[in-house]
Parts: C-alpha cells; structure tokens; sequence
C-alpha cells in the first residue's frame, strides 16, 4: 500500500465526536442546561466538571482535559 493510500484510508475514518457534547445531549433538559451554565462558567473547573461527569458515567477524563478542549473548542 502507498503513502497515498495508507493516507486516504486514515482520513476515510469516523471522527469522534467531542465527548462533553455527546454528554450534553444525552443528558435531561434540566441537566444539559445546567452543564452548559457551568461550561461557560470559568469559576467551575475543567477537573470539577469532569469528575462529576465521570462518577454519572460517561467515558470523561478526570483530569478535564476532554472538558478544556471542549471549552477551548466547542463554547
């Protein structure tokens, strides 16, 4: 297989979407709306929020590096 190809194939695949707003989405309205207070809130820590997200049981990082990215990116 060529550099091309190997190239090609790797961009073909699936991005993951980011976990926080997967989290915000699966969440109730009261919930999500309150994740995303505290989001845009920098006195709640990336480690706060993502712990708790962690302990609810989704796929987070608890040291909040998924939680900065998101703010980083998607706020």
């Amino acid at each position: 297989m060529s550099l091309l190809d190997e190239i090609q194939s790797e961009n073909g695949k699936p991005r993951h979407d980011c976990i926080v707003c997967f989290c915000i989405n699966d969440l109730s309205t009261e919930d999500a709306a309150d994740l995303v207070a505290c989001l845009a809130d920098p006195s709640y820590t990336a480690t706060s929020i993502a712990r708790v997200l962690t302990a609810r049981g989704y796929p987070v990082n608890p040291e909040g590096k998924q939680v900065r990215r998101h703010r980083k990116m998607c706020v």
